[in-house]
């Protein structure tokens, strides 16, 4: 899996970056910066690939996701992770997810169907995939996320379900609401910025 990485100053957040459809391991990175300029950088780039489009999970349709894709590729990233954490002398806990769209779901999968030390994220116009099947309480993790009225991508109940269940796992979430539709604005990354600077 290819992955770029960039060592911050000591001081700075340790921010790991999952971009949406059609994105790369650069994709993130600016808004990354802009969330906290001292900071660690570690991107990946999806395996999956979608008519030429990187993705971090095979679908068969808008909104139809592969579950087993889902789950290989999950554990995938998993041991991609750990390995340049160990590489790094990073503790896993110290990451802070930065995922988009695909990257946000696929983070949120993450958290809730894997025990997995991160404890932090931020999930741009993330949605639920469905998939339920773990009770153990996720109450040292705390997400951030932003969900649109106007998204054409995720509509209101797939945005829903998913606060449904981290809340339902006793995730502490802080939720923006937008009415931008599926891009990310500069207001969801401000507020963003400010729930990052005050963890």
């Amino acid at each position: 899996m290819k992955y770029l990485f960039e060592q911050g100053k000591p001081q700075g957040k340790k921010l790991l970056l999952l971009h949406g459809t059609g994105g790369d391991e650069t994709s993130l990175l600016d808004i990354a910066r802009f969330l906290d300029e001292e900071a660690t950088l570690l991107s990946f780039r999806g395996t999956v690939q979608e008519s030429g489009m990187n993705r971090f999970f095979k679908r068969n349709g808008l909104n139809q996701f592969d579950l087993v894709s889902l789950e290989e590729e999950s554990d995938r990233l998993i041991q991609m992770i750990t390995t340049v954490s160990e590489e790094k002398s990073i503790p896993i806990e110290e990451w802070v997810i930065v995922g988009y769209s695909n990257g946000a779901n696929i983070a949120a999968h993450l958290l809730l169907e894997r025990h997995f030390a991160i404890k932090q994220a931020i999930l741009l116009h993330p949605m639920s995939l469905g998939v339920d099947t773990q009770e153990f309480p996720l109450s040292d993790k705390a997400v951030w996320l932003s969900v649109s009225e106007n998204d054409p991508i995720v509509s209101r109940e797939a945005s829903n379900q998913l606060i449904e269940q981290l809340k339902n796992r006793h995730v502490s979430v802080t939720i923006s609401a937008t009415n931008s539709g599926h891009q990310i604005t500069m207001d969801e990354i401000n507020q963003a910025k400010k729930w990052l600077s005050e963890r």
